[in-house]
């Protein structure tokens, strides 16, 4: 098995959590290097661990330079775990150095870096991934295979919540504390398993906004945000988020209305557990709502508390080693910035009092 030389750049919560689970689950791995701006995020505990990064990874190197790591380090790949809104930049760096790269998402923080990284992609050819972790959910495999098997039917309406009351972290990530962080910008996590069955892509959006009443000290911030995109063929997905609210209750649902069935992810509300449904007049027994037997975890995957995400970490990770040895497709640029881009033009929407825009891509 080809050893991989492992690099990260952002040692976050999120950074350090990725870093160790690649490391430590994958034996092709070796962390080679490690880079952020707080020269003791490598030599201190952080989070309540037992060992700090340097004394877990003796033989990696860390650098508070990302351009000194790149130069001075050989890397076949790099996990690009910034803050949400300065991905690109380091994105392509490495891209163009021939390393292969797996960025959290949205990895564009405007049109601009989205048209620039799908140009660097094409241009070095190097291997991108789109660390769009949700994708990899075992209830999403279910939808996607139940979809494939033509039991949904032609789609109709889809639809995505991502409901959480993020302000406990404002102070350890600061970048989701301001009003240019519009959450409907966010929307990777909730258009990436719905785009695995929509193959359209999004092609319309109109998009309101409540501004800031929880927080009125800043008045450029929403609340909640609400879009309604369109395709070319009249399938319509609506996306609500929020970031700033007092709901409680679980983060992610989905709902997919088809012309012969109908599936549903419920995120939980308080003593109701999450739970996966389906139903399909094409599947014998199944004309009824039925619960699935599928969670966030994949059943290929050993379960672990250290797996992140229910075991979506792991599952991403493990794609992208398997791309790196042609053994898996990524979820390449093109897929990341179907995703992305329309989280983009419905602020711009917003921002126009909901008018509709019209969704380009560079592939156009």
């Amino acid at each position: 098995m080809k050893k991989i030389r492992l690099g990260i750049v952002g040692l976050g919560r999120r950074g350090r959590s990725m870093f160790a689970l690649a490391a430590e689950s994958f034996e092709q791995v070796i962390p080679a290097a490690g880079c952020d701006l707080d020269d003791k995020i490598w030599m201190e505990k952080q989070n309540k661990e037992t060992l700090s990064l340097a004394e877990k990874y003796p033989d990696a190197t860390f650098f508070t330079d990302y351009d000194r790591m790149l130069s001075e380090t050989s890397l076949d790949a790099i996990l690009v775990e910034t803050p949400a809104n300065i991905h690109a930049e380091f994105c392509m760096k490495a891209l163009e150095r021939g390393i292969a790269v797996l960025s959290d998402v949205p990895f564009a923080a405007s049109l601009d870096e989205g048209n620039r990284l799908w140009d660097c992609v094409r241009k070095t050819g190097a291997l991108f991934m789109a660390g769009a972790n949700p994708n990899e959910w075992g209830f999403v495999e279910a939808m996607v295979d139940l979809y494939q098997k033509g039991l949904l039917g032609e789609l109709s309406l889809l639809e995505a919540e991502y409901i959480h009351d993020v302000r406990y972290l404002w102070k350890s990530t600061p970048w989701r504390n301001s009003g240019a962080f519009w959450p409907i910008t966010y929307c990777t996590h909730s258009l990436g398993p719905l785009l695995r069955i929509l193959k359209e892509d999004l092609r319309y959006v109109s998009c309101l906004g409540t501004g800031s009443k929880i927080c009125p000290d800043d008045p450029t911030r929403q609340d909640m945000m609400c879009a309604h995109f369109r395709t070319g063929n009249n399938v319509v997905v609506r996306l609500m988020t929020s970031f700033i609210n007092n709901a409680h209750i679980g983060l992610h649902s989905y709902r997919v209305f088809g012309t012969t069935g109908y599936f549903e992810r419920f995120s939980g509300r308080g003593k109701l557990a999450p739970a996966t449904f389906f139903s399909s007049e094409k599947l014998y027994g199944a004309h009824d709502l039925t619960e699935l037997p599928v969670n966030l975890q994949r059943h290929e995957l050993t379960a672990s508390a250290d797996a992140g995400h229910g075991g979506a970490d792991q599952a991403l990770l493990q794609r992208f080693f398997m791309a790196l040895e042609n053994q898996a497709e990524p979820i390449d640029i093109r897929e990341g910035l179907r995703m992305t881009f329309p989280g983009i033009y419905a602020c711009e929407s917003a921002r126009k009092g909901g008018q509709l825009v019209e969704i380009k891509y560079p592939w156009d």
